[in-house]
């Protein structure tokens, strides 16, 4: 829909400094093989260093306004001139709140609107939040916001008008990241149920959950603090990738020393269907990874993502970073993905259960030589007993 808005017409852009207004223009922009960019703020140099770091083809012409006296009648003749002369298919002016509501007012109605949004799209880029002219005369109005914590950034983007069109949904999460920004919707609040069962790694789990995890579910899979629930995980793995599914495995030990923890389990760190994914942990406090990590699974084609040692996760992004990365990864995914959070210590998933309430649909909770297990199918958790049988972990269920 984003993408529409900025097809045709006159659109604003506002906000407050620092929310991704020229990121956004700039993205729109990229899309054009003739725009032309009329800059009242960055000078040329400084605005393609800006497009290069975030990895955004900058437009083909661009025009410091820096000189130009600030009134109506100047800008109008220069922007008309150099309009002539290139002929762009696309437009942006950014920087319109240098002009008195005046100028702004007569810039925007008789140049922009009445004559050039009627040939190519045009962009204004505005500093600020307050309503002026331009919200009025404009056929979309688009403002960017953002809120800081200690454990990052979050943003937002509103469609506050935009003429012709049915909006669905006016607001939507927003991150600024390598290639342009990035829209997240939230997941839809129907989930399908797929007729797919996925084993658990155990036959006597599988045969008491109908078969296994319905596929598409979101798992938590949580034990102590000495890593059982990542041990068994890894050796579930294993043992999907064994049977044809796409698998990534997300972990935060260095890959030699999480080799030599896999293969201690007797496990084929090799395996074609097997990627094993080693991420820092500090770089989760970036709400952009989740987005990458999202699309990571849907360029890879992936079937079950474990997100490993979450507890760590926790600690480092924050409880509420978390609530926040979960809505941009389930709202990016764009394939059926069975997601497993693999946490070791009961204390940091109390702290994750108060906050996403519901979502899973799965809880294991690991204690040493005992399970439970809470299932969408059952009201009340099933319990099991388990001991090591050589490598491998056999489960037996109690009664009551």
């Amino acid at each position: 829909m984003i993408e529409e808005i900025f097809d045709e017409g006159l659109t604003l852009i506002k906000g407050l400094p620092g929310s991704g207004k020229t990121s956004l223009a700039a993205w729109a922009a990229s899309r054009y093989k003739n725009a032309a960019w009329f800059t009242f703020y960055e000078n040329r140099t400084r605005l393609l260093k800006f497009l290069s770091s975030m990895g955004l083809e900058p437009p083909r012409h661009i025009f410091d306004m820096f000189s130009i006296p600030n009134r109506s009648k100047e800008l109008v003749e220069v922007i008309v001139k150099q309009i002539k002369e290139t002929s762009p298919d696309f437009v942006v002016i950014d920087g319109l709140n240098v002009l008195m509501q005046e100028g702004e007012r007569e810039l925007v109605h008789q140049l922009l609107y009445h004559l050039l949004s009627s040939l190519v799209p045009v962009v204004l880029i505005r500093e600020g939040v307050e309503i002026t002219a331009t919200d009025y005369i404009a056929d979309n109005v688009i403002m960017l916001d953002y809120k800081v914590s200690e454990r990052g950034i979050s943003r937002y983007l509103t469609i506050l008008k935009s003429r012709g069109r049915a909006i669905d949904r006016a607001v939507f999460g927003f991150i600024l990241t390598r290639g342009g920004p990035k829209l997240i919707s939230p997941p839809g609040s129907a989930k399908r149920i797929s007729d797919e069962r996925l084993t658990t790694g155990a036959p006597e789990l599988d045969k008491e959950l109908n078969g296994g995890i319905i596929a598409g579910s979101y798992v938590a899979v949580v034990g102590p603090p000495d890593g059982l629930a990542s041990k068994l995980m890894v050796l579930t793995a294993s043992v999907l990738a064994g049977q044809g599914k796409r698998v990534l495995y997300h972990h935060h030990k260095v890959m030699p020393a999480f080799v030599k923890f896999a293969e201690s389990l007797g496990v084929r760190t090799e395996h074609p269907n097997l990627i094993w994914y080693y991420h820092p942990i500090d770089e989760h406090k970036d709400l952009a990874w989740w987005y990458r990590s999202a699309e990571m699974v849907n360029e890879a084609n992936i079937d079950v993502h474990f997100a490993d040692q979450y507890e760590q996760v926790v600690a480092v992004a924050g409880i509420d970073t978390i609530v926040d990365a979960a809505q941009i990864y389930q709202g990016t995914l764009r394939r059926e993905v069975t997601t497993v959070l693999v946490v070791n210590s009961y204390e940091a998933w109390r702290r994750i259960s108060a906050m996403i309430g519901s979502v899973p649909d799965y809880v294991f909770m690991l204690s040493h030589g005992a399970l439970k297990a809470y299932t969408p199918e059952r009201t009340e958790p099933l319990k099991f007993r388990y001991h090591l049988r050589g490598r491998r972990v056999v489960f037996e269920k109690l009664s009551g």
